[in-house]
């Protein structure tokens, strides 16, 4: 009787070819991956008797920084309620708590865009970009915010170059 075995390499060498397939694979997806916001939602509060809707990406904070996020807040044209820019103070807090972020630990971006305005053109390359930082006041509330104008490039930079239009 004559057994077959199987060519106990064949299999390894198998694996090889599969492994130096996937692994350049592997690495373009964490790529990928890495370059996305860790956070990507929609949000929408209430202010006295309108609705206000606003776009919410979180990014990790700039390498050596102090600030932990930043998170870009988008004016939508389907906002009906007040300006992201009106209740600032409010929204930071307010998706502070929701997702567990220290407003004063974090860099906001409010951006405005052809995607902002109804009948504009979404794709439109002209954009408005306002930073703003806030401490806390001695009765534990946020302070008013500092605001600076920024460019697309701040904006790359305020996310670890993560922020994709």
């Amino acid at each position: 009787m004559l057994l077959l075995c199987p060519n106990p390499f064949s299999n390894l060498r198998a694996s090889r070819v599969v492994g130096l397939v996937l692994a350049p694979l592997s690495f373009l997806i964490a790529l990928s991956a890495h370059a996305q916001p860790r956070v990507d939602t929609t949000i929408t509060w209430r202010s006295y008797s309108r609705t206000g809707t606003a776009h919410v990406q979180v990014y990790p904070g700039p390498p050596d920084d102090e600030e932990t996020h930043t998170i870009v807040v988008k004016e939508v044209a389907e906002n009906q309620g007040p300006s992201t820019v009106d209740d600032v103070q409010y929204l930071a807090d307010l998706i502070g708590r929701r997702l567990g972020v220290d407003p004063t630990t974090a860099y906001w971006v409010l951006h405005w865009g052809g995607f902002s305005f109804e009948g504009a053109d979404p794709d439109a390359d002209k954009a408005l970009f306002l930073r703003a930082t806030f401490n806390r006041t001695k009765s534990d509330n946020l302070s008013s915010p500092y605001w600076n104008v920024i460019s697309k490039t701040d904006v790359r930079e305020l996310t670890d170059r993560r922020w994709r239009e």
